[in-house]
């Protein structure tokens, strides 16, 4: 994860609206009663890597961005040789909040939301 403080750099990195996010699997057995896991693809022309986001509930919010696992560093490196960008913290909140209005991720919520009534969120 990177965070970097410039003023010189745009608010949103350019390759997020290049990237596709796709839903790869979910499993609600990696899930917990305040987190949320989704394996995504990303996908770039006839490239794509694996990834998973992981969504923190807290109360009526929903956090995400990629859980840094044995994926993290090849979705780091995805990025760095097709967009020559570094993946920044920002940037996997975004991709994460994106997915959030998918009908994957609504599905996966539902599933979620069944088996952890009290952490409904809106």
């Amino acid at each position: 994860m990177f965070l970097l403080k410039n003023s010189n750099r745009p608010s949103i990195s350019s390759f997020i609206h290049q990237v596709e996010v796709a839903f790869q699997h979910f499993d609600l057995a990696r899930c917990d009663e305040k987190t949320l896991y989704v394996t995504v693809l990303f996908k770039y022309r006839t490239y794509n890597v694996i990834c998973d986001f992981i969504y923190i509930i807290d109360q009526q919010e929903i956090y995400g961005a990629i859980s840094i696992n044995k994926h993290y560093e090849k979705a780091r490196a995805f990025v760095k040789q097709h967009f020559q960008q570094f993946l920044l913290y920002s940037d996997e909140m975004i991709l994460a909040k994106n997915f959030m209005g998918t009908v994957s991720f609504k599905e996966c919520l539902q599933q979620f939301v069944k088996r952890y009534p009290s952490r409904i969120v809106s």
